[in-house]
């Protein structure tokens, strides 16, 4: 039995990864992650040494490249790999920190938007009670203008006069109902806290990376290097990003260009923080842009056209600015300004594709 390079050997032991070497069916070395995992000796018979660990002795057998399942649960995946003519290298690797990662990524996906369709039917009652005040309140002064008026002309029209009064009373009940829920959604304010901007961005992309991947979009980040510092609601903001992020990918799976692009820019100006949505998508026509903040106004064919218009309303509860631009090579263009924490200056701008 050849004896492996001493490098290799103290290589292995500084990864912490479980790696071992076989020398045929002989075990030749072991790191100590792979010792902690699977206790034995070297030069002994590697299916001996790997008996103990359900399934290992089996990933022995199969081919170079294949990964197998181990442990009772399937919980480790082996694979070898060729080092040289006669040596192979075993991998290990423990799968349980990828799956809890995995399943904590989909618990904070289902929370996420959990809240954010709490926030979205809260917002949504305060624009209903918004646009439905005005014509409630124009139809009780109608009502009562006529009661008036039907009373000196006739005066002996009981039962007409009577359901004018009733129909004043639903008309007022109407606008108690949406005085109570401007009360309620006004009363949502945001939970604020000391939130990285940057950190933020890259949560709101792990939340949407299935559907980034399933729709092949490049993905081009300009982010500074350190922290962006704002006071804010996180889920209100991350329900922002997500918005303007769907939005984007909406407008490149309805016209999808050769090379589907979404390019996202955090700059800081001034005491501000300007963050930028854009899309190489097929842009909006100048009568889609006057209605764009509207409520009730989309271009979706089953859009409600409050999107928009709630994420405006949360960035303005953050003391913030949302506006739209026309990207110069076509697409659409979404900015948000929120005031900064504390000062800083420039970052250096890191791009990453």
């Amino acid at each position: 039995m050849n004896r492996i390079d001493a490098d290799l050997l103290h290589a292995l032991g500084e990864l912490d990864e479980a790696l071992a070497v076989l020398d045929g069916d002989f075990l030749v070395a072991l790191n100590a992650p792979m010792q902690a995992l699977v206790p034995g000796d070297t030069g002994g018979l590697a299916a001996d040494w790997a008996a103990p660990l359900h399934g290992l002795a089996s990933a022995l057998e199969a081919p170079l490249g294949a990964r197998t399942r181990c442990g009772v649960s399937g919980e480790y995946t082996a694979q070898r790999v060729a080092l040289d003519a006669r040596h192979v290298l075993l991998r290990l690797t423990d799968e349980r920190a990828r799956l809890h990662h995995l399943q904590r990524q989909l618990d904070d996906r289902e929370g996420l938007l959990f809240t954010s369709r709490s926030l979205t039917v809260s917002e949504m009652g305060s624009v209903l009670a918004h646009e439905l005040n005005q014509p409630i309140g124009a139809t009780a002064n109608l009502l009562r203008g006529l009661k008036l008026r039907l009373a000196r002309k006739h005066p002996d029209s009981t039962d007409e006069l009577a359901a004018l009064d009733k129909a004043v009373q639903q008309v007022t009940y109407a606008s108690q109902i949406i005085g109570r829920v401007r009360e309620y959604t006004q009363s949502r304010q945001p939970n604020t806290e000391l939130l990285d901007l940057v950190a933020l961005v890259h949560e709101s992309l792990a939340l949407l990376d299935w559907d980034l991947q399933r729709e092949a979009v490049q993905l081009t980040l300009r982010l500074p290097a350190q922290p962006v510092p704002v006071q804010g609601d996180a889920v209100m903001l991350q329900q922002v990003l997500i918005n303007l992020l769907r939005n984007a990918l909406d407008a490149l799976r309805l016209d999808r260009p050769g090379e589907p692009l979404i390019d996202i820019e955090l700059q800081l100006d001034g005491g501000r923080a300007e963050l930028r949505v854009a899309d190489n998508g097929p842009g909006i026509t100048p009568q889609t842009e006057a209605r764009l903040f509207l409520p009730f106004s989309s271009t979706k064919p089953n859009g409600m056209g409050l999107g928009l218009s709630i994420c405006r309303s949360l960035i303005e509860m953050h003391q913030g600015r949302l506006w739209f631009s026309r990207r110069d090579a076509g697409g659409c263009c979404f900015h948000f300004a929120l005031p900064i924490a504390v000062a800083a200056t420039q970052p250096t701008l890191e791009k990453t594709a």
